[in-house]
């Protein structure tokens, strides 16, 4: 009776699937105390009531929760007050014997000597220039101390630092040997938290180049965090607030053209830093984040989560480049190309070309602006009026021009080539002469989208639509304040009532898909598979030269989508390299869990980061989504506004309202699953943005930033790096290590678990392919990237080193891909390219742990493009051995090897894992050849022993140091040869490389 009734009170279905929980949650505590009270206090019961113990004591606690309930209900219906408490970090550090320790001391860095760099003006183009090197930093101590102003020539900055900008403040610190690595070991803890505490000043002197004394000048900072007043010569040019808005200042009336000039930034802090959780063995992973989520828009995750420890200037600082824009009086500003293609053959796009221009003078002007695209060229006359601003755009309807015949389309990783276009517009005054200049790269690509709609005329209905033909005018059509509940988790849009939906095409309710979005790219489905990225780099350093590895890695890896979770990762070259790699973005802005974590409190200056970033990145084909928040929907206030602003400002693209729960799976799990046929049964359906599980680094790796004193046990510094023992099934993933033999050490614990996580992360992955189309249409994992060195969710490590996460997720992703499904072990094929394959053979055999062949079975099958195939059951053999090897193949009809993809089988005894440590040592004689393009080199691998060399690891080493070469691109990793088995590996190396050698790693073999 208890529990329907308090079930009732809640007021969404939503709340009463957390109320449940917590429901259920308190009368399992209850009971368990029922049993401690009664054993200890049982005389006390009977004298209330002698006759029925539990039934006197179920009610007293009944009625106790009722009226418990009756209040929340109560505090729920008032404005202001939510019902479920919200996480909002610490009020106190926590106590001494909670915080980690180590056995290594802190690191002791060297303190750089300070230089005097002069600033370098870098093109970017015509009309733009980097202010580059030059800048200093000091605190605002120092500067208030000092007795001349910051603006005067003589003012002397010796005790300031030279400073990294593009960078943090953190950066600079870290880089001129202030401060100590905070990514090695416990180091972070020698850092103060009083770096986000405190203001900071930048400062740069410099003079403008003669080739720019006749032009108009501009100022454009592309990213500052937090807030930030910049100076020019003593004259304030304005404000910038938020973390990932652009501060564009007209400084004509300010420079110094003939002498020095004095550019002074002052960066002010988030007002709400919170206290970061220290992660320990006894303090475990602690709750994500906390009052930096009030400063939203900003990097809220520096606060501190479960997979990243607080960064301790939380990340402020000038962390995008400062740009010097030079032209005349009429400038251009947030140009957009949209393609438009013809359906369903896609051989036409339809151009459209929106700018706005802006007259800075105070006289009328007139001119022409031209944009051209190759060889192709269009021009079109403007007046403006003094001071004026106007939208100018270029349609097809008007230059026949802008029609394109059998354009090269872009499209995502594994589907097709990512081309790229681009398109230079220029403005011209009445003298004919170029006043600003832009250069845009896009691609051509239509994105479209199915999901399910609550309609009032059909109720649930599936539908596609392409937003760049549906939102004509510029209005949102899906309604995400008025959804309803399609079943106890996933929920529907509706439809807003004033806006013409003619462009949405009804889809059949029996398509399997069910109320699960797709994401299609040029009129085809895309199977999604790919990672979060929680962030860039922990102290956001985010050079291409940084960055490009790791987009690398993913296309490599054969994924084709990349979450920007809580749009962390907001910055251009971010954007660049999807667009150059093939990773559909599914972009957050900066709020994270609903019902969990606080909402940010300026909505207004949320509202104003969030158009900013739409009109300056909105030209790249990579992005595909964008979402309000992580696991949840925006706040009243901001869902609508969001919804309309992206309408009006991106009318190309899918505004969808969560990351979950929302024709989505729910997010999760995080954890190992000792069953992996779970995936299959529980878990694999819908799309989901976020599930992952441990991934523990090669030892080489950890060597790099755990000290020798503190690598073995595991303790407190592999718990700071978020690998913990209260948390995420951590005595599961242990039990599965120690499956292969107790470990010795760190290397033997680390050799030892690329076992577990490349299976269970092909695990993850296989699960969603074994129902391609049929439910399952997407998994995001929790995470591929890693913002700093970790011990979980990450495919690659920080290092750009490949572990067995890499090479199990790698592994799944193929584009033509033979599997083994569990729990059934069916044979399927999946085929996530455009192109149908005919005769293919598919086969499994079993082998045992001496190389000999148990059993075989195969048949020809036709492969249709973009779907799974099923081929066959292996039959349930009873004289099979407790450990073997199952491989399943898929040749073409040439007999050349496809797809090839191997599975310890124990069937059902998994502590037969252990034999293979038993497994005698194999030989292996390796041999490769460079080629003559691309750094390719083609590593042969032979298995020159009588038995089988197990999950082999190849790594490229420089001959005069005996480092490993990082990055790597193998084309495999962790796989198994038999006696005598050849394998051909294909390695991609830098340029740069010097001589270096191939060594082998394999379970039972080291090179």
């Amino acid at each position: 009776i208890f529990l329907p009734l308090c079930y009732c009170l809640t007021g969404n279905k939503q709340g009463k699937t957390v109320m449940r929980n917590i429901v259920s949650g308190i009368w399992f505590i209850y009971r368990f105390a029922s049993l401690i009270f009664l054993r200890n206090f049982g005389w006390f019961i009977k004298i209330l009531n002698p006759y029925n113990t539990m039934k006197r004591q179920t009610f007293v606690f009944s009625v106790f929760l009722l009226l418990f309930f009756f209040a929340l209900n109560g505090a729920a219906q008032k404005p202001q007050v939510r019902w479920m408490y919200l996480w909002n970090g610490l009020r106190n550090t926590q106590p001494e014997n909670e915080l980690p320790k180590g056995n290594a001391p802190f690191q002791i860095p060297e303190k750089n000597t300070k230089k005097n760099i002069p600033t370098r003006f870098i093109p970017v183009s015509d009309s733009e220039w980097i202010i580059s090197d030059g800048w200093e930093l000091a605190s605002s101590t120092q500067v208030i101390e000092n007795n001349k102003s910051i603006f005067d020539p003589e003012f002397d900055t010796s005790d300031w630092l030279n400073a990294t900008v593009p960078g943090t403040v953190l950066t600079t610190l870290v880089e001129q040997g202030i401060y100590p690595d905070p990514y090695f070991g416990l180091n972070n803890l020698a850092i103060p938290d009083t770096l986000c505490r405190m203001e900071w000043w930048y400062r740069s002197v410099f003079e403008i180049p003669d080739s720019l004394k006749e032009n108009t000048l501009r100022l454009l900072f592309n990213g500052i965090n937090y807030r930030a007043e910049v100076f020019l010569n003593g004259k304030k040019l304005g404000n910038i607030d938020g973390a990932f808005i652009r501060g564009e200042f007209d400084i004509n009336q300010k420079i110094n053209k003939e002498g020095k000039n004095i550019l002074a930034v002052r960066i002010i802090p988030p007002s709400n830093p919170g206290i970061p959780h220290e992660q320990s063995m006894v303090a475990g992973q602690g709750l994500n984040g906390g009052q930096l989520c009030l400063d939203g828009p900003t990097f809220i995750s520096s606060e501190g989560w479960d997979w990243v420890p607080g960064i301790r200037d939380r990340n402020i600082g000038i962390w995008q480049d400062v740009r010097l824009l030079a032209g005349s009086e009429v400038q251009l500003s947030d140009p957009q190309v949209i393609s438009e293609l013809n359906d369903p053959k896609y051989d036409e796009a339809r151009i459209t070309i929106h700018t706005y221009i802006k007259n800075t003078s105070s006289q009328p002007v007139s001119g022409i602006i031209s944009a051209k695209i190759g060889e192709t060229e269009v021009k079109k006359e403007y007046t403006l009026a003094a001071n004026e601003i106007r939208q100018i755009s270029l349609k097809p309807e008007e230059y026949s021009q802008l029609i394109l015949s059998n354009p090269l389309l872009w499209w995502p990783n594994g589907y097709g080539p990512q081309n790229l276009y681009e398109v230079e517009l220029k403005v011209f005054t009445n003298k004919n002469e170029l006043s600003d200049s832009k250069q845009i790269r896009f691609g051509i690509r239509e994105l479209s989208y199915e999901l399910m709609v609550n309609t009032p005329e059909k109720g649930n209905q599936r539908i596609a639509y392409s937003p760049v033909k549906t939102l004509k005018e510029g209005k949102p059509v899906f309604n995400y304040l008025d959804r309803v509940y399609y079943d106890n988790e996933n929920q529907l849009p509706t439809l807003y009532n004033d806006v013409d939906t003619s462009g949405l095409q009804e889809l059949s309710n029996e398509d399997p898909a069910g109320p699960y979005l797709v994401i299609r790219v040029n009129g085809t489905r895309i199977f999604c598979r790919g990672g979060n990225w929680g962030m860039d780099d922990a102290m956001k350093r985010v050079s291409r030269e940084r960055m490009e590895p790791y987009l690398k890695l993913h296309q490599e890896a054969n994924f084709n989508i990349i979450r920007n979770w809580t749009g962390e990762s907001t910055e251009e070259i971010f954007y660049e390299l999807c667009d150059e790699y093939g990773m559909l973005v599914w972009n957050d802005f900066w709020i994270t869990t609903e019902n969990s974590n606080v909402d940010p409190n300026d909505q207004r200056l949320f509202l104003k980061n969030a158009e900013d970033v739409v009109r300056r990145f909105r030209n790249h084909p990579s992005i595909a989504i964008w979402c309000p928040r992580n696991e949840g929907f925006a706040p009243k206030g901001l869902e609508h506004p969001l919804a309309e602003m992206i309408a009006r400002e991106d009318p190309t693209r899918h505004y969808h309202g969560q990351s979950r729960y929302l024709n989505m799976k729910g997010s999760g799990p995080w954890n190992y699953f000792k069953d992996p046929s779970l995936y299959y049964t529980s878990n694999a359906q819908g799309f989901n943005t976020e599930m992952g599980c441990h991934a523990i680094p090669t030892h080489r790796t950890l060597e790099k930033f755990i000290a020798p004193e503190d690598r073995w046990p595991i303790n407190d510094v592999w718990a700071y790096h978020d690998l913990h023992h209260t948390s995420q099934a951590f005595e599961d993933f242990m039990s599965a290590v120690n499956r292969y033999g107790n470990p010795t050490g760190y290397v033997d614990f680390c050799r030892k678990a690329q076992f577990v996580t490349y299976d269970a992360w092909r695990d993850m992955l296989e699960a969603w392919n074994s129902k391609m189309w049929d439910d399952c249409t997407g998994l995001i994992l929790w995470m591929s990237h890693p913002a700093w060195p970790s011990m979980i969710w990450q495919t690659y490590t920080y290092d750009y080193e490949t572990p067995g996460s890499y090479f199990g997720a790698k592994k799944a992703c193929e584009p033509i891909h033979i599997q083994m499904n569990l729990p059934d072990n069916e044979v399927v094929v999946i085929n996530t390219t455009r192109n149908s394959l005919s005769s293919m053979t598919a086969m499994v055999h079993y082998y045992d742990l001496q190389g000999k062949e148990l059993y075989k079975k195969q048949i020809k099958t036709d492969i249709p493009a973009n779907s799974k195939t099923s081929c066959f059951f292996p039959e349930r053999k009873p004289d099979l051995p407790s450990i073997y090897l199952a491989r399943v193949e898929l040749k073409d009809p040439k007999g050349k090897i496809v797809s090839l993809n191997d599975y310890w089988k124990t069937e059902g005894r998994p502590e037969s894992y252990e034999e293979l440590s038993k497994t005698p040592q194999s030989s292996l004689k390796i041999s490769f050849l460079p080629t003559k393009k691309d750094n390719k080199v083609v590593v042969h691998v032979q298995n020159t022993s009588d038995v089988p060399a197990i999950a082999i690891k190849l790594n490229a080493v420089e001959k005069s140091s005996g480092e490993i070469i990082l990055p790597a691109y193998f084309g495999e990793g962790y796989f198994n040869l038999l006696p005598n088995e050849k394998r051909s590996v294909e390695l991609i190396l830098p340029s740069e490389n010097k001589e270096y050698s191939i060594i082998a790693e394999a379970f039972n073999s080291e090179q």
